[in-house]
């Protein structure tokens, strides 16, 4: 028995070796595979899902304060827009770090740049816009609307009160004296040798004279009576050539009268800001838009600030982003301010991303399914209110 202690010892501590070789061996490949699917999903976790998937990160998204759109106010941004992306964010399942950006450049620039997975702000839906970055679906249509003060009037009254210029009644006023004084001396001419066509009697005469006087300014005549004496066709060749510039100033007048009317009237549409003082912000598209359609844009440096002017009547109107109008008006406290006339110049608000970006397809197809199950609308109207 003790002869076979030796060649059993060493059969174990054989077996005792080649179980160590094999459990290093499984340890390795554990550890290779390890770090294998550790590298997958770090690659995986710095790409967002391939189309059609929900990426499965944390988006850094750029935002530019423009109110209604987006407000910062403090660390965290509100706003219809900054809504609206939480409802697509909720939809893709990803969370958002939003990063505030200076300027509508910056803001493309952060995209391009790779400093930022999406740009939400004013991005309007343009092919300027498209060769730089992929753009969404649009989210919010706008484009330019005009603000008027409230007390803002049309119809026939106001149409005819505003006829009535100091101008033209003071003329039809001189015009209505000298017909007085003159029918008194043609009758004065008159009364005794033509008792048929100016009556000797006072009241009478004068009146028939007076008459007269006004049917030859007005129509060039007057068929039932005639003026006999020299002293009275004299006074009556004077009207003859003085009523014809009677008419044409009363003429004038009425012209003036009626542009100014036009003027300053009431504005219903883009197409009556022709001649009208017409608040803007400076450096904006609607300095450009007032200007083609015959306006007199009057700079400010924000849409407060115009309205402001409107309320004090600085300017006869405001025109500017229909969104940002419609958050001002709502949030005013006065109501003496309205929105008229349809939105023109139109544009559309998408979200920007990088050139073939995977994101594109998911974001589409949530903004489609937010559009249509009317989400999007009813944000718009909390944020905005109903003005139309």
């Amino acid at each position: 028995m003790a002869g076979l202690d030796v060649p059993w010892t060493a059969l174990e501590a054989d077996m005792r070796d080649r179980t160590r070789n094999r459990i290093a061996a499984v340890a390795c490949c554990i550890g290779i595979a390890g770090l294998v699917m550790t590298a997958c999903l770090t690659a995986t976790a710095d790409q967002p899902a391939a189309p059609g998937g929900p990426p499965n990160r944390v988006l850094r998204v750029a935002t530019v304060a423009v109110d209604p759109l987006i407000i910062w106010e403090g660390d965290n941004p509100s706003g219809v827009m900054i809504d609206m992306w939480d409802l697509i964010a909720g939809q893709l399942g990803v969370e958002t770090q939003y990063v505030r950006i200076p300027s509508l450049d910056d803001l493309r620039e952060s995209v391009i740049d790779g400093k930022a997975d999406l740009a939400l702000g004013p991005m309007q839906v343009t092919s300027d816009h498209e060769k730089q970055l992929d753009l969404s679906h649009p989210i919010l249509h706008s484009g330019l609307r005009i603000a008027v003060r409230q007390g803002q009037q049309s119809g026939f009254l106001s149409a005819l009160t505003s006829l009535l210029s100091w101008e033209l009644l003071a003329l039809i006023g001189v015009a209505v004296a000298l017909a007085v004084v003159t029918g008194h001396l043609l009758w004065w001419f008159e009364r005794g040798n033509n008792d048929h066509s100016f009556p000797s009697q006072y009241p009478r005469g004068v009146w028939e004279a007076v008459w007269w006087i006004t049917s030859m300014v007005v129509t060039g005549g007057c068929d039932d009576k005639h003026v006999d004496t020299l002293l009275g066709r004299l006074l009556a060749f004077i009207w003859m050539i003085g009523g014809i510039t009677l008419i044409a100033a009363l003429t004038s007048v009425l012209t003036a009268t009626m542009t100014a009317d036009r003027v300053s009237g009431v504005i219903h549409s883009p197409r009556d800001l022709a001649g009208h003082t017409v608040g803007c912000i400076d450096q904006s598209v609607a300095i450009r838009s007032v200007k083609d359609r015959g306006g007199i844009p009057q700079k400010y440096n924000t849409t407060r600030e115009a309205l402001e002017g409107l309320q004090l009547g600085m300017v006869e109107a405001v025109v500017a982003d229909s969104e940002l109008l419609m958050f001002l008006l709502k949030e005013s406290a006065t109501n003496d301010m309205r929105l008229v006339g349809p939105v023109f110049d139109a544009f559309d608000y998408g979200i920007g991303m990088p050139q073939d970006s995977p994101l594109r397809e998911p974001i589409n197809a949530a903004i489609l399914a937010m559009r249509e199950d009317g989400s999007f609308e009813r944000l718009r109207a909390d944020w905005l209110g109903q003005h139309d």
